[in-house]
Parts: structure tokens; sequence; C-alpha cells
């Protein structure tokens, strides 16, 4: 009896699942990022460029393609919802580095959870700029974006933007300054992995 109640049950659900209003952009455009062996031959400029070029293609293939009904103001997506991240004057879904205003004491790294970005860390990383420390926040591959970009994304990658840090903090701040691993849920675990 239970067991054809649990398959009743997950039948109705598969049912429900498969009738559903149809998917929105951010659920279906899935956008490249760069793999773990084109991040481990980049430098942070180049690592920034091509996050530009995903945060342009998800512009490009959500933003500027929303229906009607997805045109409202609690949409992250529609450009003229106050939560569009493009009309703050900094977006912190993207990577960035915080300099100290004198020469830098340390180096910080800061790696952010699973489905968060680097905004999360951002009054930590100023905490330690403020305190001499060259603060980097890598993006993780596929996070700040849309959703479905977590389909197309390996720990691999991950880890690869946590080395790629970690060489723009020492190429800022000097081979011999105190380096400091800061990292948040997923990122305390690449952290420990590093």
């Amino acid at each position: 009896l239970a067991l054809v109640v649990l398959v009743t049950v997950m039948g109705v659900r598969a049912y429900d699942a498969l009738t559903g209003p149809p998917l929105a952009p951010w659920h279906t455009y899935v956008p490249d990022e760069l793999t773990a062996e084109d991040i481990d031959r980049s430098e942070w400029a180049q690592y920034v460029a091509a996050e530009d070029a995903v945060f342009a293609a998800v512009r490009n293939n959500v933003t500027k393609t929303l229906e009607p009904e997805h045109r409202v103001a609690a949409n992250r997506y529609f450009e003229e919802s106050p939560l569009y991240p493009g009309r703050f004057a900094q977006d912190w879904n993207r990577s960035y580095v915080l300099q100290p205003d004198g020469p830098a004491t340390g180096a910080a790294v800061f790696l952010h959870g699973l489905t968060d970005t680097p905004y999360s860390l951002r009054h930590i990383a100023r905490r330690y700029r403020d305190l001499g420390f060259v603060a980097v926040a890598p993006r993780m591959p596929a996070h700040g974006t849309v959703p479905a970009a977590l389909t197309k994304v390996a720990w691999q990658d991950w880890l690869a933007a946590a080395r790629l840090a970690v060489r723009e903090a020492r190429r800022i701040g000097g081979p011999d300054v105190p380096l400091h691993l800061i990292g948040f849920s997923n990122g305390g675990a690449l952290a420990l992995k590093y």
C-alpha cells in the first residue's frame, strides 16, 4: 500500500512538472564560461574580459528577450527593475579587486559560496582593504548570471578561479606579504582544497 501511494504521488508530481508553465529565459539560457584549462592559462584581465562577455551575452539572450509578463519590478533581469544589477554604481555580482591606499601589507582572496557571488563578502573585503591588504574576489564560473548556468560547470572550474585569484593577489601585493584565503560555504571548501 505504501509503495502504491509513493508511486502515485511521484506520478502526479512528474505530471505536474511536465504540464507547468514554460520555463523563463533565465532557466534555459546557458552562457559560455571559461573552463578550468582556460582559466589556468588566463591572467586576471582576461578573466574579467571573459566575465564581461558572459554578462553581455546574458543581457542579449535574457534581458533583451523578456516577454511583457516578465518585465516587472521584482525581476532582476528586467533593466528597469530596481533589482537589476546593471543599475548599481558597482555590480558586486562580478569579480573585483580592492586595493589599499598605500603599499599592501598583505593579500586576501575572497571565495564566495555556491549560488552566491562576491557580493556576500564585500564588507569583509573592504575591511581587509582598510587594514592594508589587497582584496581579490573572483566570481566563480556560472554564478551571478542565470540559474541555468550551473548546469554547465564543474568544481575544477571554481578551483581554477581560486588559483587565478591567488596569482592576482600575489602579483599586486607581492610574494612576501601574508596571504589570507577567506571562503564562505563552498568557498571555504575551495580555500581548503587550494
